[in-house]
């Protein structure tokens, strides 16, 4: 659960910043929310992808994944009842839709580090702890 760590802290901040009553920022008509949503909700699938590459990818990829998104949409649920908020589906696509892209980047880019024989200092090279010889795990 260590390896979660960071993803559950930025939960944190997006399931704060999502219940305040009035988010502060400009008041123009341009969609600048969806990518608000996307944003946030992309470094929480990255940070969900890295957890998921350090626990050495026990479960498969979609359950760190689905939990992100199940947590957009309990976000998104709990504004209908905030004044100055409201609920809607596009901004759950958004989240879903950033957190989807950053975590299938951040594997992506893990795999590409892997095949470069580049791994971290965990001793994980594309998510999969390597065997006591050095070789990785299948």
């Amino acid at each position: 659960m260590i390896a979660y760590a960071p993803a559950l802290v930025w939960a944190g901040v997006v399931a704060f910043i999502g219940g305040q009553n009035e988010i502060p920022g400009p008041r123009i008509d341009l969609p600048i929310d969806k990518l608000a949503h996307f944003s946030f909700y992309a470094v929480l699938g990255a940070l969900t992808a890295r957890g998921w590459q350090r626990s050495g990818r026990r479960v498969g990829w979609w359950w760190p994944l689905l939990v992100v998104w199940l947590l957009g949409a309990w976000d998104e649920s709990r504004q209908r009842e905030l004044p100055g908020r409201s609920a809607e589906v596009a901004d759950w696509v958004a989240d879903a839709t950033g957190a989807l892209v950053a975590f299938l980047v951040m594997n992506a880019w893990a795999g590409k580090k892997a095949r470069s024989g580049v791994g971290d200092e965990s001793g994980v090279t594309d998510g999969v702890p390597e065997h006591p010889g050095g070789d990785a795990a299948p």
